[in-house]
């Protein structure tokens, strides 16, 4: 008994994404007459499967006289909906900066290799608007409209320092300085720029704004900056003093004379006979016989990582090649925070506290001038004493108010010491003395790849596992 035709047709498949159909015929089993399909019962197979859109009718003819069995052939191919493109801004400046200096292949720091900012000139066009281009509808071959996903405009770039055309397409920069971008926000902001060395014939730079200097600093100058600085050549004999970052791509000869204090983070080649005092973290390549406090991490990099000498703290951590030498030089390393930085924490508090005190002793006396005066019917507010009490309380208000910020600050330092510890990953020469919060020792012997940390017992020397 021959098999119904439904039974032979051919296997209708469309696609997932249904941009696609096709058709397999079954593979005949030698015990019945194969059937032969012409094009128009093909296309009712496929319209019974709703495929209507982009037929193949030659592949289907082919089919028709050259059936193809047990592979599937496409027959329909729908169209793609094209997708859009999303309007953004391209800028004509750097965004990206490399802030640590590169290792050479011999192991050394290229410090001149970082780039700490982007400076522009006046005039130049420093970002170009691209708008957004909508997609165009696709059809399935069962005839469903394909939407592209729609989008978006930006809106326009603000920030200060720079015009935008009437279009919103061309940023132009309005003034010479350094520009940044951060959350679609621009800012160009004043650059002052020595193209050669700070000195006598300088004189002192006080900036409120970022600084680059080409040459060195010496002579007893003194840098007073608001913003980052960076300096290209050496520094000797000076004072500097930044609100932000400092970069010191030539390193620090101090002679005992040069003081540097760093709101921010301090990257330098090396640091000799210096007193440094940084709110952020250090880099460096080696340091020499220098007083430095730093109350974030200290990280020394390249082959030379080393600390000779002098007294060295950071909060956060220290990580280090060697420490000390094979002379003995004493040399005194401490992380985390010691007993001076708690106490310090405790009196600024008890200060706080103490004219918090007074404070409302004083608005207790301003409230009894106001009773007073309701109770005579006198207005006592212009009465010398009240308006002295007033002047006090405005005064210790803002007094409080600051102060408690710097205990904020000097809590959040706390905090961020409480794990410190000290990695020395060659060796750490006898002659050292080092101290992990109010814990101290004095090594007389040298130790090789270890970390320093404290314990219940005290400090504790634990091998650094290289694998």
């Amino acid at each position: 008994m021959a098999q119904p035709i439904s039974a032979l047709a051919p296997k209708v498949q469309v696609s997932s994404d249904g941009l696609e159909a096709t058709l397999t015929f079954k593979i005949p089993d030698g015990k019945n007459d194969v059937p032969k399909f012409t094009a128009a019962q093909l296309l009712g197979f496929l319209n019974s499967a709703n495929v209507t859109f982009g037929i193949d009718q030659d592949a289907l003819a082919r089919l028709a006289n050259n059936p193809v069995y047990g592979r599937a052939i496409k027959v329909a191919e729908g169209t793609a909906q094209v997708q859009g493109t999303p309007g953004y801004f391209e800028y004509h400046f750097d965004t990206n900066f490399n802030r640590k200096p590169t290792i050479r292949p011999d192991g050394t720091a290229d410090y001149m290799s970082i780039k700490t900012i982007e400076t522009v000139q006046e005039g130049d066009v420093i970002a170009t608007y691209h708008p957004a281009i909508q997609g165009s509808r696709g059809m399935s071959v069962r005839g469903q409209i394909l939407e592209p996903k729609p989008v978006r405009d930006l809106p326009p770039l603000i920030g200060r320092g720079f015009d935008r055309s009437s279009d919103n397409l061309t940023y132009t920069a309005k003034v010479t300085g350094k520009i940044e971008v951060n959350q679609g926000k621009i800012n160009i902001s004043p650059v002052h720029e020595v193209q050669g060395d700070v000195g006598i014939e300088t004189g002192n730079i006080k900036f409120n704004g970022d600084v680059i200097v080409h040459g060195g600093v010496h002579d007893g100058a003194v840098i007073d900056a608001a913003g980052n600085v960076i300096i290209h050549g050496l520094i000797e004999d000076c004072d500097i003093r930044t609100g932000k970052d400092l970069f010191l791509l030539s390193g620090v000869k101090g002679n005992e004379k040069t003081i540097i204090e760093c709101r921010g983070s301090i990257t330098a080649q090396f640091v000799e006979y210096a007193i440094i005092t940084c709110s952020g973290n250090i880099t460096a390549d080696y340091l020499f016989k220098s007083k430095i406090s730093c109350d974030g991490k200290l990280e020394l990099n390249g082959n030379n990582a080393s600390i000779i000498g002098g007294f060295v703290s950071a909060v956060q951590g220290i990580e280090v090649n060697d420490i000390g030498n094979s002379f003995g030089t004493i040399t005194t390393v401490a992380v985390g925070v010691d007993i001076e930085r708690a106490a310090q924490y405790e009196i600024l508090a008890k200060k706080i506290a103490a004219i918090n005190s007074n404070v409302e002793k004083i608005k207790k006396g301003i409230e009894e001038f106001d009773k007073l005066g309701e109770e005579r019917g006198i207005n006592y507010k212009e009465d010398p004493r009240r308006m002295q009490l007033l002047r006090v309380r405005i005064r210790d208000e803002a007094v409080v108010l600051e102060e408690t910020k710097k205990l904020n600050r000097m809590k959040e330092v706390i905090l961020s010491g409480k794990d410190a510890t000290i990695k020395v990953y060659r060796r750490m020469h006898a002659g050292c003395n080092i101290s992990v919060d109010d814990h101290h020792v004095a090594i007389t012997e040298s130790h090789d790849n270890v970390e320093i940390e404290k314990s219940e017992e005290g400090i504790r020397l634990v091998k650094i596992n290289k694998g």
